[in-house]
């Protein structure tokens, strides 16, 4: 009977472990409250394995839910190294440079 906790307990520090920090990166964004606010962040998508734009309307976000990419990457994005994956490595070096680029040059 206790085999089976034990064994999910494990998969689920393994999970931590190897890539995400924060258990909110695993949850859904939650809009609360009945106001009409618009409510622009970014929000982790396990299946992309990346930060996405996300808008909602309410009083508040709650769970997977952050004000800046930075601070979504910077929580949620799993390290990549040169040495488990080199392509992977370079491509996303690559791409958030030039998106910091693109980002001064338009001001975003």
């Amino acid at each position: 009977m206790k085999f089976l906790p034990t064994v999910s307990l494990m998969f689920i520090v393994m999970g931590f472990a190897q890539g995400q920090m924060d258990i909110r990166c695993a949850l859904e964004p939650l809009p609360v409250g009945l106001c009409v606010n618009r409510i622009v962040g970014y929000t982790y998508s396990v299946t992309r394995t990346r930060c996405i734009v996300y808008e909602s309307r309410g009083c508040e976000v709650r769970g997977n839910f952050f004000a800046s990419r930075n601070e979504c990457e910077a929580k949620c994005r799993p390290a990549t190294s040169f040495r488990d994956n080199p392509f992977t490595f370079y491509l996303q070096r690559s791409l958030t440079e030039a998106r910091n680029i693109l980002g001064r040059l338009f001001n975003l």
